[in-house]
Parts: C-alpha cells; structure tokens; sequence
C-alpha cells in the first residue's frame, strides 16, 4: 500500500489482522493515567517502522528525525484508518 506523506510517498507493506491487534496493544500501553506516554507511544512507532518497511534504512535514510517521526505518524494513521474504498 501507498502512504503518502509532505515527505513523499512511502510503499509499506499492508497491516493484517493479527498485526492491527497487535498495535493496537501498544497504543494500549502507551496511555497512562488517561495520557500519551510518550516514550511507549515511540516503541509504538519503532515496531511500525520495522513492520512497514523491508528497509527502513534506505527508505528514511534521507529525512531528518522529526521528518521519520512525521512519515511514521502517517502510517500509524493509515493503518488505523484504512480506506473504505473496496
């Protein structure tokens, strides 16, 4: 599947349903007391970016930290928030 992103158009790979339950585990464990954890929500990320690309490396290489987190953001998004195209 296609992400695109203000950083350009990322190809990852789709989010089956065992994988979707599992994030959505660690978006569980990223709330504290009714508010983000940051630092579990990163590992929430971290596992999507090894989840999503074969090699993260040479897809991201060229962005900025901020930029990845951007990029990364937008994939959680659309794997949430799938397409109701069919």
């Amino acid at each position: 599947m296609i992400v695109k992103t203000p950083h350009g158009e990322f190809e990852v790979k789709p989010l089956s349903f065992k994988d979707r339950r599992y994030l959505h585990g660690l978006e569980v464990k990223s709330i504290k007391e009714g508010e983000v954890d940051l630092a579990s929500f990163y590992d929430a990320l971290n596992w999507i970016m090894d989840f999503a690309f074969d090699n993260a490396e040479k897809s991201l290489s060229g962005l900025k930290d901020n930029e990845i987190d951007e990029v990364l953001l937008a994939i959680y998004n659309q794997y949430k928030e799938p397409s109701k195209k069919k």
